[in-house]
């Protein structure tokens, strides 16, 4: 793959980074089918393979300080974070005109469902229609109390939701297993085992400074895209540039009555049960003693509470 020459002098050059391990590694395969492709339709592609957590930042980087106006992203939800956390410094495209294109190939590539005329992989190379694009943030610290700030295009979870996601994310032999097999049979795999590990957690809700929520919770997720983890949505409406975050705050329960409200993750009614509130906003803060819980980030663990979060209207191209 490293030896795929540059774009053809006829067309945009574009940085491409990719992420074979996506999808439980079905990313290679899809790779593969991808490039062949490209080579009927006389386009050769230089290739930046990811080596680790973190490698899509500084790929992206990479392809700012080269001049790169067009970044190509193959790989899941994770990866085009990344990415997007490259080109973005102090809330601003470190360069205004580049473009970012999603090549969706991971688990569950919930951004892409955001976008319901979405192109073919191979016609999104070269489209020359993107969408301008809300971007959320979220200020959040590490273990030792360092400030994390993070950029992010679906959704952030904090509770039994984000718990999951490490669970998901552990590279052990039954998720490598139940990831290749199906990713929704694996996310509910990681999702009920979590059930059982997880409890609830104080916490003080504020939205946009004004309303004040002091809650026990079993989960908080802020969201652009009303999907997650595959096969699950809040069933509300939501839009990429409709520059307000979605807030939905699942309240405290036991066990036996969590697992009862897996299916109606699945249908999109969970907001309609008893235990569940759904808000809208701009901006949203979490904060409690001693929370340990995770916060995640389109799939990404970043950090933990205290949280911000807010909007940064239409501040990114996506082509897909």
């Amino acid at each position: 793959m490293g030896g795929f020459i540059a774009a053809l002098t006829n067309k945009p050059e574009i940085f491409f980074i990719t992420n074979l391990l996506a999808g439980g590694g079905k990313a290679r395969k899809r790779w593969q089918i991808f490039v062949e492709e490209m080579k009927t339709k006389h386009f050769t592609i230089n290739c930046h393979p990811t080596e680790y957590s973190g490698h899509a930042i500084e790929l992206a980087k990479q392809a700012l300080d080269e001049g790169k106006k067009r970044i190509a992203v193959f790989g899941g939800d994770g990866t085009l974070n990344e990415v997007l956390n490259g080109v973005i410094q102090d809330d601003r495209l470190v360069d205004p005109e580049i473009q970012i294109v999603f090549l969706g190939a991971g688990s569950s590539c919930d951004v892409e469902k955001m976008f319901p005329n979405r192109l073919p992989l191979a016609d999104r190379v070269l489209s020359k229609n993107p969408y301008l694009v809300d971007v959320a943030k979220v200020i959040c610290r590490d273990e030792s109390g360092r400030q994390i700030n993070r950029y992010f295009l679906a959704n952030s979870s904090v509770g039994v939701i984000s718990q999951s996601i490490v669970a998901f994310n552990r590279k052990t032999a039954i998720m490598s297993f139940l990831k290749r097999l199906n990713v929704d049979i694996a996310a509910l795999f990681a999702g009920i085992r979590n059930v059982f590990q997880f409890g609830n957690f104080s916490a003080d809700v504020t939205i946009d400074q004004t309303e004040h929520l002091s809650r026990s919770l079993k989960n908080l997720t802020v969201f652009k895209c009303a999907y997650f983890g595959g096969g699950m949505n809040y069933g509300v409406p939501s839009s990429f540039d409709d520059g307000k975050l979605h807030i939905a705050l699942i309240n405290k329960m036991g066990r036996i009555k969590t697992l009862s409200y897996i299916p109606s993750l699945y249908t999109g009614s969970v907001l309609k049960k008893v235990n569940a509130e759904y808000h809208q906003g701009y901006t949203v803060k979490l904060s409690g003693e001693n929370l340990t819980v995770a916060v995640e980030t389109d799939g990404e663990i970043i950090g933990i509470p205290p949280c911000a979060y807010s909007i940064l209207p239409k501040l990114v191209y996506l082509v897909l």
